[in-house]
């Protein structure tokens, strides 16, 4: 049995159980869960000040796993499942910490820092023609996390890390 018919069983069930029937079923399997969960968490802890912001180390937003980056993490996985349309990304997240244009020198030199996010994406090539990306920090400008958009869509998704 697959993991998605499992899941829609577990929740009929659910909802049965609690008297909500299949049409809030339904409702429910129609939200993405990871983002429901990870969206207000990032929202929360985005305008926090943490050591590479010039602040004192945050456990929440600067160490490695933290809760941010937690969020994050399931937030572009959730993103690149759906193919999220750039509205519902920026419902989620935001707006962009920056927006890159293909051509220029900062889109080009992003595609090919990029360690990109296998879950349904490609790794964009640096010669390959690439829509939009759009950028949120998760450690100031040191770390961040970009999504490539075509089409209004999320097509890619991959983190600039400082590597140092």
């Amino acid at each position: 049995m697959t993991l998605l018919r499992e899941r829609r069983q577990l929740i009929f069930a659910a909802a049965a159980w609690c008297g909500a029937g299949a049409m809030a079923a339904d409702q429910i399997l129609a939200r993405p869960a990871a983002a429901d969960d990870a969206a207000p968490t990032f929202r929360a802890l985005r305008p926090l000040r943490g050591h590479f912001d010039g602040g004192a180390w945050n456990n929440d937003v600067d160490r490695w796993q933290g809760r941010k980056h937690v969020a994050m993490q399931r937030l572009a996985d959730q993103a690149l499942r759906d193919h999220a349309s750039a509205a519902l990304l920026r419902q989620w997240m935001g707006e962009p910490d920056a927006t890159l244009q293909p051509g220029h020198a900062a889109h080009a030199r992003a595609i090919e820092m990029a360690q990109w996010l296998p879950v349904v994406s490609r790794a964009p090539q640096a010669d390959a023609k690439i829509g939009v990306l759009v950028v949120y920090r998760w450690r100031g400008q040191h770390d961040q996390l970009a999504f490539v958009l075509e089409h209004d869509r999320v097509v890619a998704a991959g983190w600039l890390y400082e590597r140092e």
